[in-house]
């Protein structure tokens, strides 16, 4: 990573990626990161913890969510196997992988992804989702999209530099309106993951 890039983004693209709303950065400026790592045998094996879940939402909704958004990236060839129900809240780095909802992480966050990797291996990753944001009850596609986007991060994306991809961080594409972010992955996004999980 080049160092005159700001701390905050040095941390997001290493072991905590953050999806962040504030201080956009010009899109000159933005990179993409390298992976940290690919997951053994391409499969990502996730739990999800229902406390905390939005409140709008039944908990067989809210699971179906979250179980709908992790899909897309099976097009790259990772199986996201759904483990079941756990009790173990996200961001505990406990060698589980657990998806879930807080209402703890900073405000200005839709999601954070937490984990860690060694020699190019993934070993763990936890997404946490903000409940209690407004904006997600306005629309359920941008919840979806936030946690398609979390998945990304769970098995080793970094950022995308471009405002159309699932992979964009929000704060360096203020004026993309959140209804219209996809839910589907772009050609490269998918061509990102496939750099990382080869055929």
């Amino acid at each position: 990573m080049h160092p005159n890039q700001p701390a905050l983004r040095r941390v997001a693209c290493g072991i905590v990626w953050l999806c962040l709303l504030t201080a956009p950065q010009q899109a000159a400026s933005r990179t993409e990161a390298a992976s940290p790592g690919a997951w053994p045998e391409r499969v990502y094996r996730w739990y999800y913890n229902p406390q905390h879940a939005p409140l709008w939402l039944s908990a067989e909704s809210a699971r179906a969510l979250v179980e709908e958004a992790s899909k897309p990236w099976l097009a790259c060839g990772v199986r996201m196997a759904y483990q079941g129900e756990i009790s173990r809240a996200p961001g505990k780095m406990d060698q589980l992988n657990v998806v879930g909802w807080s209402l703890k992480i900073p405000p200005q966050l839709r999601g954070m992804t937490t984990g860690r990797a060694q020699q190019g291996q993934l070993r763990e990753r936890d997404i946490v989702i903000r409940a209690d944001r407004a904006e997600f009850e306005r629309s359920p596609q941008l919840l979806q999209k936030v946690i398609t986007h979390e998945f990304g991060h769970a098995i080793g994306l970094t950022h995308s530099a471009r405002c159309d991809d699932v992979m964009t961080l929000a704060a360096d594409c203020p004026e993309t309106d959140p209804d219209r972010l996809p839910l589907v992955l772009t050609a490269h996004d998918l061509a990102r993951c496939l750099a990382i999980y080869p055929p």
